[in-house]
Formats: C-alpha cells, structure tokens, sequence
C-alpha cells in the first residue's frame, strides 16, 4: 500500500478540537470542512475551516450525532477523509464503518477495534486474555431486584463505581459507597448513559479510594507496529472529568512506567490496533507511596487497566509538548499530523528507542462553569477572552461569542511546557492570571488555586484532591484585596467617562463647583455591596473612601472623612492601571463588560456587578420557588403536588451540558405547584417546583 494523505478533511466534530485538527491540516496543505449546528452559525471552527455545512437543528441528536449526515456532508464537499475528532462520534463503530462504505479515509482505528474496546465489559475480557492487569467487576444484567445487585456489589467488594458499558467521558459512572445508595445509583447510571450513548448497559467495579488516574498515549500504524509515548497523569477531576493533566507523572518511578507503558502496548497490541489512542489505568496511591518510600513492591501491582480510548484524547497537548525523537530533541511532535500520516497508510515515522521526555508540561480545562455551586455548567455571552500570548492555548470559542446549553462547557485549554514542573506551574497560573474574561462564570480562579497551591505542588493530586482541598481552593479574596480591587474599577470607570466625555481639557473627574457632592459607584461583590466614593484633587492625586452602608446619610463628607485615602493615579490606558497609596505602588487590569467589572489583581480575578438601580428577578422570587439553573431537558420528577418535603430533599433532575443536574427543596415544607413533567424541556430560570414555606408534619 502506497501511503496518500488526503487532500480535504471533513472534520466531524466542533469547538476546540475542530480547531485544532483544521490547524494542523492548514500546515500540511490539506483542505478542511466544518459543520456545524444552528447553535454554532457563528462558531469560531466555522471560520477557520475553508468550507462548511449546515446541519439543521442544535441539540447533538440532531446534528453532531447524525452519521448519515455527516458522510453525506463529506460526499457533498468532495472530501476524501473524515477526522471525528473526541467526543460526539469519535468512538462510534458504526459511524467508522459508514465513512469507510462511502469509499472515506477514517482518520482513527477500524470499526473493529472501536468496537473491542468500546463495550467496556468486552474490552476488559480482552484485557485479562492480554494479561493486563484488571479490576475486579462484575456486569449488571437485566432489570435485577434489590437483592441481586447488592450481591454483584458485594462479590466484587464495597466501596464500588456503576459505570456505563458504553462511553465514557464521566457519563453514566456513580460511586457508591453505602448499600442503601447502590439501586440509585444504578438507575441515575443507566439514564445518563442512555441519554448520552443511546446504551444504558452498566456494570459494578471495585473502587479505588485516592487513586491516581494515570494514561498512556499509544499510538498502531497499519504495518503491525504499535509504541507508546509514555504517560499522562489526570488525577485531578470534577464529577469524573478530567480538570488538569500533566506530564510525566511525578507520582511513579522509571520501574512502575516501564510497566504502565508495557502493559499499555500489550493492550493496543491485542486488538491490531491502528492510529492515536490512549489506554488508561487507576494507580493505587497507597501502594505507589510505598514504593517511593523504598519498599519493593511489583511494578504491575500498582494499577489496573481502566478503558481505552480509540481517539485523540483532550489532554494531548502536554504529549505533545513533552515527547521528543532522537537525542537531539526533535519537537514538538503533532499528533493530528501523525493521525493523518497512519491513516493513509504511512508507517510511524520513528522508533520506540528514538523516544525521549523533555521537561514537564501541563494542561488545564477552562470551562464555563460555576465551581462554587456544584460545577454548574454556565452559559451565556462571551464578552471577553484575550488569551495571554505567553502560552499554548488550545481555544475553541472567541470572544463575542454565545456559550451554548447544548454542548460541553469547555472553552479552551491552556498549555505550558517548562524545564521542571514547578515552572510550568508558575508559567501556566501567571498565563492565566493575566488573562481577561468576562462575561461567563469560569472556573479560571479555581485553576490559578490549583497551580499555586502548596499539595498540588508537592504533587499530591490524587482523584480525590478538590473534594479535599476545595474549599481551600475555593476561597473567596480577602477584604483588603476585594476594597483595593473596588478602588481600581471605580477610577477605571471614572477615567473612561472622563476621556470619552470631558468638557474641558484639565477639568477634573466629577467636577463640582459646589465641591459639596461626591462622585460615587455601587459594587456588588458576591452579594456584598461595597460603595467607592471619589474625588479627583486638582494636584491631580485622588481622595478615595470605601463604605458596606449603602445609607448616604451615614457618611462623612470626603474632604473630612479621616477614613479616606489619597490615591494617585500614575498611569491608565486600555484598562491597564497603575495606582500608588502611600508609597506602595498597584498594577491592576480592568475589564468592563457591560455591567460587570473585573479586577487582576495580586495574581487573581476579582470580579463586580456595577449594583442595578431595582432589585432583581431573584430577589422577588418567593423562598420556596425552584428555577432552571440553564436550559434543559427535565430527565425525573420526585414530588406531586401535595407531598411534605424537608430542605434538600431531591425535588427532580434536569440534564444539561451531557450532565444530570439534581434540584433539591430549597426550604422545607408541602409542594404547592409542579409546572413540568419528565421529558419537558425548560429554560434557565423557569420556575419549575414551588414549595409552601413551613414546617415538615
């Protein structure tokens, strides 16, 4: 077979990894087809492909999992490959086979071997014949009554996880701990792996308390050759999903890696396995403390094999940044390159002895998400994103942009490579720190938390590391910084009108020939209001006092409030900002984005609302009143009208972003009114469940 790399790509997938894959196939000379969904008209993957395809509708089941919609695209174009991508399709025998039927380059495994490892009960079979080392587990059959699933749960051993057959990507997996927990846990697995695989198949696994979650990237070409490049360690996640990656791992030695990545190519081996890949693994934390201890214990002992993956994995990158061939450091390499390449045939272009580790990397997931409640995905209009320069970023949505309900709510990744881990550490948390975005809750606070945070330094980042040290992580900024960052939004904003809308040349912000009123701005921090009052002085130096009463008859005036401070501003432009109080000098970056104003300061975000003239929507709902936290399909309903309910008690569940949502009974008392049924779809901030205040009877 004469290798042939395809000369236009339909990329069957959107967002970051669409980007990506069209980045690559630019630099090769390969031509590139987008789709994309009525939600995604305007997407940035839209505008970096040469051409695109409409695909009617939004939510996946009607676009980005159509199958015959997506060949039919690629026969449309004349695209002679099609690249799934993750996520969507990208593990789908089915749809493999399809593109290959219609005389496409697949660009990723065959049918066959999707299929091996996409059952993930069949895959572990496959497994233990290849002498893998496993999990105990145990399939759960049929509809089984109580009784039965507690004796699956108990031959394979407490605590257990359900896991879904299908899939994979933290859907349809619950890990219980308590008996009385497990036929719940069965169900919500079996309906979110429904929904999300259309296979609602589950299966009980022995669950590893504080584990590591460690990975290889392997990759097979058609000649019969399969290697590895080494492994990732993504100990660090939320509900299942991965939030940080990095690699190498500091958690193993060189004999538990020649091990891992062994079993890895063992793995891949048994199923022929063809293009990117990545086998993943649980690492028992306890055993390999021992080992780094000092005590000899087998290598293979450590971990158990986990799932393959038949794709490119999200967390690629740091592979990418980290793996060099030959000893001169040849890289970075590009895997997207390397898909291409094995697809049409070529051979992998380098041995497993040519292989090298070159420094540290690591990865971080932003996504549009509420850390503080529940990492509850957000939504909403994109109004500022200027990734800093200093990094790689992987991005998938530009700033002007809409966060849709409809898909993951991963926005971009962000990616440093350093000499040792703890610089890239500091590269990475100083990249994110100084980038601006508004608009959107994020999780970018909690990711800088991460990076600078003293466990995570010292590298103990087991699966369990943000239920352990999340409300460490999670902290809101102290007082000090909250009323410096204040300080810095009103004189933003002051200047801004001052420059836009000024008079006369000289005069100062918020002139008053009575010099009796003061120019002031209403912050709202967290639901905590913080009042700057200011006046420019004619030396041009600023007098600055912050109040949390918003009575104005409580203040002093500024020329006699002992409280105020002098303030001078020594440069501003294009919100950037530098303020000096008493001979200490502040560099802050102002966003504004309509009525939101956030603050870099000290390395962190702080983040305002410029106060509203009338109380919000919020405020006037009744205490009892539960509303859609996003738009969303409601997937159960535990309460009728009529039922006594106590305070958190599960009221109905909502799936949005691929994830079940649970909404409970914000106070306690009798369900008063039900306004949806299972199946409805609803928009964020629908009021869903009322509930009569009062005491449960």
């Amino acid at each position: 077979m004469t290798p042939a790399l395809p000369s236009k790509v339909l990329i069957a997938n959107r967002g970051e990894i669409a980007v990506r894959v069209a980045r690559t196939c630019r630099a090769m000379g390969i031509a590139t087809v987008a789709v994309y969904s009525d939600a995604d008209r305007a997407a940035l993957h839209t505008r970096v492909c040469d051409e695109g395809v409409h695909l009617p509708g939004s939510i996946p089941a009607d676009t980005y999992l159509r199958a015959d919609l997506l060949v039919a695209a690629a026969q449309r174009t004349g695209a002679d490959a099609v690249h799934p991508g993750f996520g969507f399709l990208a593990e789908d025998a089915r749809f493999a086979q399809a593109v290959l039927d219609a005389g496409l380059t697949w660009v990723g495994p065959q049918p066959a071997a999707i299929a091996a490892m996409g059952d993930k009960l069949a895959a572990k079979r496959t497994m233990e014949a290849a002498g893998v080392p496993l999990l105990p587990s145990a399939a759960v059959e049929g509809d089984p009554d109580l009784d039965t699933l507690l004796a699956i749960a108990d031959g394979v051993g407490f605590p257990v996880i359900v896991k879904a057959a299908a899939g994979g990507g933290g859907k349809g997996m619950r890990v219980v701990h308590d008996r009385v927990d497990l036929a719940d846990a069965v169900a919500a697995a079996r309906r979110e792996a429904g929904g999300a695989f259309g296979d609602d198949r589950v299966f009980v696994e022995r669950y590893v308390a504080r584990p590591r979650h460690l990975e290889v990237q392997v990759l097979g070409d058609t000649h019969g050759t399969v290697a590895h490049l080494f492994e990732r360690e993504c100990s660090i996640q939320r509900r299942h999903q991965k939030v940080v990656e990095e690699t190498p791992s500091s958690a193993i030695d060189d004999a538990v890696r020649a091990a891992l990545t062994e079993a890895a190519v063992a793995a891949a081996t048994a199923i022929g396995y063809v293009g990117a890949g990545t086998v993943e693994f649980v690492a028992d934390e306890a055993l390999l403390s021992r080992r780094r201890s000092g005590e000899d214990l087998d290598p293979r002992a450590t971990f158990a094999f986990l799932e393959m993956n038949t794709r490119l994995q999200v967390e690629h990158p740091v592979t990418e940044e980290v793996v060099r061939v030959g000893d001169g450091g040849v890289g970075p390499l590009d895997l997207v390159r390397l898909q291409l390449l094995v697809a049409g045939g070529a051979p992998i272009p380098f041995a497993q002895t040519d292989l090298r580790q070159q420094g540290h990397a690591i990865e971080v997931r932003l996504y549009a998400e509420d850390p503080a409640a529940g990492y509850l995905p957000a939504t909403g209009h994109l109004a500022v994103f200027a990734p800093d320069p200093a990094i790689r970023w992987d991005v998938g949505i530009a700033a002007g942009e809409d966060v849709s309900p409809y898909y993951d709510p991963m926005l971009a990744k962000a990616i440093a490579h350093a000499p040792t881990r703890a610089e890239a550490a500091a590269a990475l948390a100083a990249a994110l720190a100084r980038t601006p975005l508004a608009g959107v809750t994020t999780n970018q606070d909690l990711l800088v938390a991460i990076l600078t945070d003293a466990a995570f330094l010292a590298g103990d980042t087991t699966t369990g590391y943000l239920d352990e040290r999340g409300e460490l992580l999670l902290a809101a900024p102290d007082a000090a910084t909250v009323e410096r960052a204040a300080v810095c939004a009103a004189l933003h904003d002051a200047l801004r009108r001052h420059d836009q809308h000024a008079l006369l040349p000289g005069l100062p912000v918020g002139f008053d020939p009575t010099g009796t009123f003061d120019p002031q701005v209403i912050l709202d921090h967290d639901g905590e209001p913080v009042v700057v009052r200011y006046r420019q002085q004619r030396n041009g130096r600023w007098r600055v006092a912050l109040d949390h009463d918003l009575d104005p008859d409580a203040r002093t005036p500024l020329d006699r409030d002992d409280a105020a401070q002098d303030v001078e501003v020594v440069a501003h432009a294009r919100g950037q900002l530098h303020l000096e109080v008493a001979g200490h000098r502040t560099a802050a970056r102002v966003v504004a984005a309509g009525d939101t104003r956030v603050v870099a300061l000290d390395g962190r975000w702080v983040r305002f609302a410029v106060a509203p003239r009338f109380p919000s929507r919020d405020e006037a709902l009744a205490a009892g009143v539960s509303t859609a936290p996003m738009p969303g399909k409601v997937t159960s309903l535990a309460v009728a009208v009529g039922d006594e309910v106590a305070a958190g008690d599960l009221l109905l569940t909502v799936e949005a972003m691929k994830m079940e949502h649970r909404l409970t009974a914000p106070v306690a008392g009798s369900v008063a009114e039900v306004r949806i049924a299972p199946g409805d779809q609803v928009e964020a901030d629908e009021v869903l469940v009322v509930v009569t205040d009062g005491s449960v009877g």
